[in-house]
């Protein structure tokens, strides 16, 4: 797990090593372990690395790294979890390795197979491999985007990086903020990673699932490799052998996971996601405690905790700790020390979207004790019905095209359940879901699912609706907040429930195996028997991780709030009409309508971005 950048000067002018350096070293929070660097004088290019050890901690693990005489160079982010199956089948074919690192094999993969290798990778990437013989750049990113990867180009040179931050460290580029992905990020910020315009103009997101491959003579492709539509599986028709085979593919998801060379942990919130993950952990390292490459040190789990607060979750994750037998570690949110890491947070996380306080502490207390990869439950919720909404649009397939009067029922008291009244959310009235039962036509409602619609025409509104989560919106922009969450304090996250098998298998079923007797995620209950505690296994209530930035406005950041939405800039901004945002919070504030002062949170932390970028201009 690393931080990667890289510049290919296409006018014919040699790489500056210390500009490579700045634009590299800007990324050191990604990789605090080491830093390298390669410049082909004769190609005018340079690849930029800092590394975070995690797979073979000696030096022969450094990046770039070359293979194949030096014809091949490449800079990597993140883990291929195959890497030693895929190196016994190149072995076979006669390959040598000298690391025993997953970077290694990733470049005899590129020899053997090319640019289809990728195809063979199980794991989360961002890579660049220059070919010295044919003059070419390719840059891969995972199927489902869980690793960043950010390009610019202005016809004199393409650079790349893994955060949008890193560019403001390159010579001659222009410090400009797209005023329509602003925008877009104030009226859905869960849309903007759907696209690849970014915060940035003129910097794009190679999107997950799409490689591009440049060459010297400014030949440019980019192309899409990976479509889960093209990859689903015929599922059985016994439900025994379905739960059988997702509690397989889920073992074996974590297992791989587990090859590190340094110590393991987990971020728990007592829910179900992260408590399978765990629980998983402890059956497998009971069963095989001498499992190749896998580490002895995981057993630390970290929480947050909101005393006082419906959001506080620590009885459920309190006795998954006493059933595992781990290490718990809690921590605190305390709000008065939000003030010391805002600034932080912000700029970390380098897009609007909400302040994840409570994430950014557990990841910071994990590189404290040492712990630098968690495995995580990221995915679960969009892969399979985990959240209301997901709910809302089931109960549209019972009343349309032929209705399910008591489906609809038993979806309401499942939904009742997850989300109790006090919590401000209802069921949707049968005259709203008759008035949606279109699903506006299916797609007119997601247009990045255009390209799409051919092959789901079988898919009913509630597996159009995962789809869509799943690939990109809810779940695009929580990988990449976790991301820089957790990158920003050197700690890798991996999730075993974005497995790619397991992925494909889960919507390759029908709707009944995510929502069923009463439960969300209904298959992976099933599977998890006898591995969880049974409390959490049929626990219903959903919360989520907690942002209370409704009371922070009352209270500790009331005067930056105020301070900075008065500021001159503010009210001068190009993004916003800063004079009536500026009276609306005041009106809020004399009337106490904390929603309306909550609305202003995005426009405090755009602000506060814009601000710290501009420091580069």
């Amino acid at each position: 797990m690393c931080g990667i950048t890289g510049i290919l000067n296409l006018d014919s002018k040699p790489v500056d090593l210390q500009e490579l350096e700045k634009f590299t070293d800007s990324l050191a929070h990604r990789g605090p372990d080491g830093r390298g660097f390669f410049i082909d004088a004769d190609s005018y290019i340079g690849l930029g690395h800092r590394r975070l050890a995690i797979l073979d901690l000696s030096p022969k693990g450094h990046q770039p790294m070359c293979y194949a005489d030096k014809r091949y160079w490449i800079v990597l982010n993140g883990e291929i979890y195959n890497f030693i199956e895929i190196r016994r089948e190149l072995e076979i074919h006669g390959y040598s390795f000298i690391s025993d690192s997953d970077t290694e094999v990733v470049l005899a993969a590129y020899d053997r197979w090319g640019k289809e290798c990728v195809t063979r990778f199980n794991g989360m990437w961002a890579f660049a491999i220059w070919d010295r013989v044919e003059q070419t750049l390719f840059l891969s990113r995972d199927r489902f985007g869980v690793k960043p990867l950010y390009y610019y180009e202005d016809g004199k040179r393409f650079a790349f990086a893994s955060e949008m931050k890193a560019f403001r460290h390159l010579n001659r580029f222009p410090v400009e903020f797209d005023r329509g992905v602003v925008s877009q990020a104030f009226k859905a910020a869960s849309k903007v990673e759907e696209k690849e315009e970014c915060l940035l103009k003129g910097v794009k997101r190679l999107r997950g699932g799409y490689a591009l491959e440049i060459s010297r003579n400014k030949e440019k492709k980019l192309f899409r490799w990976w479509n889960t539509l093209d990859n689903l599986e015929t599922v059985s028709h016994s439900v025994k052998k379905n739960v059988e085979r997702f509690r397989e593919l889920f073992f074996d998801a974590c297992n791989i996971r587990m090859r590190s060379d340094v110590a393991l942990g987990t971020a728990l919130s007592g829910g179900l996601d992260s408590s399978s993950v765990l629980c998983t952990i402890r059956s497998i390292r009971k069963d095989n405690p001498d499992g190749l490459r896998l580490s002895r040190d995981w057993q630390k789990a970290f929480i947050a905790t909101y005393p006082g607060t419906v959001q506080d979750e620590r009885v459920f994750a309190e006795e998954v700790i006493g059933f595992t037998g781990t290490q718990g570690n809690w921590i605190e949110i305390d709000p008065l020390h939000l003030q010391n890491e805002i600034s932080k947070i912000i700029f970390h996380l380098e897009e609007i979207d909400a302040i994840h306080y409570g994430p950014w502490m557990v990841y910071k207390a994990m590189r404290e004790k040492g712990v630098y990869v968690s495995l995580d439950g990221h995915g679960g919720d969009e892969l399979m019905a985990g959240y209301s909404h997901h709910l809302n649009w089931a109960m549209r397939d019972t009343v349309w095209p032929v209705p399910h009067p008591f489906k609809l029922h038993n979806l309401r008291e499942t939904f009742r359940d997850m989300v109790p009244s006090q919590f401000g959310q209802h069921s949707p009235t049968l005259k709203y879901l008759l008035k949606k039962r279109l699903f506006a036509n299916k797609f007119d409602t997601f247009p990045a699912l255009a390209h799409d619609k051919e092959k789901m025409g079988h898919f009913d509104c509630l597996s159009i609706g995962l789809y869509y989560d799943f690939h990109y919106s809810m779940l695009p922009t929580i990988l990449r907040n976790f991301d820089r969450l957790s990158m920003a304090h050197g700690v890798e996250i991996r999730a075993p429930l974005m497995d790619w098998r397991l992925v494909c298998f889960v919507f390759s079923l029908s709707s009944q195996y995510k929502l069923s007797h009463g439960f969300t995620k209904w298959i992976f209950r099933e599977a998890m028997k006898g591995i969880l505690p049974e409390s959490i296994r049929t626990r219903k209530l959903k919360l989520g991780f907690s942002n209370p930035f409704k009371e922070w406005s009352k209270s500790i950041l009331k005067e930056l709030i105020r301070d900075t939405v008065h500021s001159e800039s503010f009210i001068h901004s190009p993004f916003w009409d800063g004079k009536k945002v500026s009276h609306d919070l005041e009106h809020a504030y004399s009337t106490e309508d904390w929603e309306a002062v909550c609305r202003i949170e995005k426009y405090l932390q755009a602000t506060l971005l814009i601000e710290e970028f501009k420091k580069y201009e």
